[in-house]
């Protein structure tokens, strides 16, 4: 999968003792060939290997709160990483804050960047700016980097993986959304996601949603479903899906219908749950785990 690139010398090593981290992770994904990984203060002293190692990505873990002492606000220099224009993916990651004379226009010279994380950093109501050509987003707090309506904003993306969302998913109509997954999200109707009509992989995740889940029926081009926690769905037995391959679910409350899914390969049913009386498992399980193996994939 992945191999460590990174040359340490002498003084590499001593800043590495002082606090700053630093790793280049080769990937054998056709998308990202090398990831930079710093943490905040080895992106100070050593963004210039994001080039030496010809990088196509980035990632800056921010931690303010360390043993207790709150740190420095963050406020990132790019000046040192020339080729900009090879960056496809970017993470920001952690929690604190960046400086508040932080210029985010930085970020635009980034300008081919499609794959972004976010955390608990806000970058404010500007964030969908600032990517333009954005594909997959992986926000890991939306408290922290929540958008309103896209209004023509990031029209190819596709992947979205959001933790702790709230709200209605209407505001990402229209952005042609494939592979949704969701993380303890608090959207209370499960008919919610049909604005996005272009779904072939959702995936619920500790989310506790409601609502008839037959519903899903109506997304015409969803191959892989999975749900994770339980939840307070009905509608279980009316449910089917003429294009669904791959299903999961942790807690199905009945048998589970096959007949009602004709393109059906690979399903699990409680599968730790083995005196479950509905517990299930056929056709390959790891290849219902590869459609929800990062939402940078196939991107």
């Amino acid at each position: 999968m992945s191999e460590i690139v990174l040359e340490i010398d002498e003084r590499t090593i001593e800043n590495l003792m002082m606090g700053a981290h630093v790793f280049i992770e080769a990937s054998s994904s056709p998308h990202a060939k090398k990831i930079a990984y710093f943490n905040k203060s080895a992106f100070h002293a050593y963004s210039h290997l994001v080039d030496e190692y010809a990088c196509d990505g980035f990632s800056i873990e921010i931690q303010d709160v360390v043993e207790g002492r709150l740190q420095e606000s963050f406020l990132p220099n790019f000046v040192n990483i020339q080729s900009k224009d090879a960056i496809r993916e970017i993470g920001i990651v952690g929690s604190g804050a960046f400086a508040k004379d932080f210029d985010f226009g930085g970020f635009r010279a980034f300008r081919n960047a499609e794959r972004l994380t976010t955390h608990d950093v806000s970058f404010g109501p500007e964030l969908p700016e600032l990517f333009p050509k954005l594909k997959a987003w992986r926000n890991l707090d939306w408290k922290a980097n929540s958008v309103q309506a896209l209004d023509g904003s990031w029209p190819a993306l596709e992947n979205l993986s959001l933790q702790s969302f709230s709200g209605s998913l209407s505001i990402f109509s229209g952005a042609p959304i494939k592979k949704l997954f969701l993380i303890g999200s608090t959207i209370r109707d499960i008919e919610d996601v049909l604005c996005l009509e272009n779904l072939e992989v959702l995936q619920f995740v500790s989310c506790r949603i409601s609502g008839d889940v037959s519903v899903l029926s109506r997304l015409k081009n969803l191959r892989t479903l999975r749900f994770e926690g339980k939840n307070k769905l009905e509608g279980w037995e009316s449910f089917k899906s003429e294009t669904i391959e791959n299903f999961a679910a942790s807690h199905y409350p009945c048998k589970f219908p096959k007949d009602g899914f004709p393109k059906l390969k690979n399903y699990t049913v409680n599968a730790y749950r083995y005196r479950d009386p509905f517990h299930e498992t056929s056709g390959d399980i790891e290849a219902i785990d590869d459609e929800f193996d990062g939402i940078f994939a196939q991107v």
